[in-house]
């Protein structure tokens, strides 16, 4: 089924910077009502200001997604504005890097309820409004290619996005017969400020991924699943080579990945240790806005 999208209303989370950004303004020259959230409302006025000044239509509606109540005012926010909310795409996200045993749990707590709960809450709010909506709507979740397969000091993170792959994959079939398509992309590195936001406590340096797909580059992927919605989209080259491996060879991946963990802890030490204010995992993290998530 193709979906059209000039003229229908998108509601999108984590979209004061990097693939949130990037998605709202791709989104706008499509010609779709924007709904941007996310917790930086200066962010917010900037974009929604450069997506009006280009003639499109959109508002801002500051929201933390890890608060049940704040997802719903958004929900409820756009309905009242635009009438409808046709696609919702779950895009905030935060990243914590850290040694399972050494991390806090109400660290892990933190990237569970962002990554995980926040779209949790929004599908929540969002169903009963595309239930009654005779064309539907499509649900599209961000998650990572982290969510197919774990890395070592990402238990966190991983988890946060293997829940979201689940929990997708079983809302979609409870739904379809509704007419509303629920769909999750699996990125690999993206061009973003998560690499440098994240909560770094292990001590060693962020490997350099590359090349790193551009946030522009997975937006136009995000508004074309909008408007012919897949299951499952795995992109870019490094995602689908992961994806690949972990499919036909996932003992040889333990193997590499767990041959490689003594010689980080060994030699990798280069990185301070963020502590949790220089980070966005519970804080906003002032970075440029045309860069990160």
């Amino acid at each position: 089924m193709i979906r059209k999208i000039r003229g229908t209303t998108v509601v999108i989370t984590g979209a004061t910077s990097g693939i949130g950004r990037e998605t709202a303004l791709e989104f706008a020259r499509s010609g779709a009502n924007v709904v941007a959230a996310g917790r930086r409302k200066h962010r917010l006025v900037e974009l929604i200001s450069k997506i009006q000044a280009a003639g499109g239509s959109a508002i801002a509606v500051p929201t933390d997604v890890s608060d049940n109540e704040q997802v719903e005012n958004l929900i409820q926010r756009a309905v009242e504005t635009f009438g409808a909310v046709n696609t919702l795409v779950n895009n905030a996200g935060i990243g914590l890097a850290a040694r399972f045993e050494e991390q806090s749990i109400e660290d892990f707590r933190r990237v569970m309820e962002v990554n995980f709960w926040g779209a949790v809450y929004a599908s929540k709010a969002v169903l009963p409004h595309m239930r009654r909506q005779s064309a539907g709507g499509v649900i599209i979740s961000v998650s990572s290619i982290m969510g197919k397969r774990g890395l070592p000091y990402e238990t966190a993170y991983c988890a946060s996005k293997f829940a979201l792959a689940g929990f997708s994959e079983a809302l979609r079939t409870e739904v379809m017969s509704h007419k509303i398509d629920v769909s999750t992309i699996f990125p690999g590195a993206i061009e973003t400020e998560i690499f440098q936001t994240s909560s770094n406590q292990t001590g060693l340096t962020a490997p350099a991924y590359f090349p790193k797909l551009p946030a522009r580059q997975l937006a136009r992927v995000i508004v074309q699943d909008a408007r012919f919605p897949q299951a499952e989209v795995v992109t870019a080259l490094d995602a689908m080579a992961v994806d690949f491996f972990n499919k036909f060879a996932p003992n040889l991946v333990d193997l590499a990945l767990g041959i490689g963990v003594p010689f980080l802890e060994g030699f990798g030490r280069s990185a301070k240790p963020q502590t949790n204010g220089s980070s966005n995992l519970y804080q906003e993290s002032e970075r440029p806005a045309g860069v990160g998530r």
